[in-house]
């Protein structure tokens, strides 16, 4: 059975590399990320920011990657030799994503309980005005 040599391997995709000028372009993992709608009132920026929280707090570790099949390959090398590094981050990240969704949540409930709270005061305010003969 033939052996395999890696680095005969490696000396090949190099050239191949850079006889077709992939060396000069720069790569890019793709990062397309939506973003959060613009909008005047804090509620509603609260609203939407728990809203693109609860479907997107997980981030994926690997995205598909397409293109060039040389570009494609490369990718997948680089992606093998920092997996060991980058895979704890990202588990990491996500559980830090998880409690801010729900801190975020949280944050909402107190908003709209302070908004009930209010229109409460505002009513027995009304009342002892009333009571007193302020009105």
């Amino acid at each position: 059975m033939e052996e395999i040599n890696v680095e005969k391997i490696m000396e090949s995709i190099r050239e191949e590399i850079k006889t077709s000028g992939a060396d000069k372009i720069p790569l890019s993992f793709d990062d397309s990320r939506n973003h959060l709608p613009s909008s005047e009132d804090a509620s509603d920026r609260l609203s939407a920011a728990i809203k693109y929280l609860s479907y997107n707090y997980e981030v994926q570790p690997y995205q598909m990657l397409t293109g060039n099949p040389v570009k494609v390959f490369i990718k997948k090398v680089f992606r093998k030799i920092g997996s060991f590094f980058f895979i704890p981050i990202v588990g990491q990240q996500n559980i830090l994503n998880y409690h801010f969704f729900l801190v975020s949540e949280a944050v909402a409930d107190q908003k709209n309980e302070i908004e009930e709270l209010k229109g409460i005061l505002e009513d027995l305010n009304g009342r002892i005005d009333k009571l007193e003969g302020r009105s």
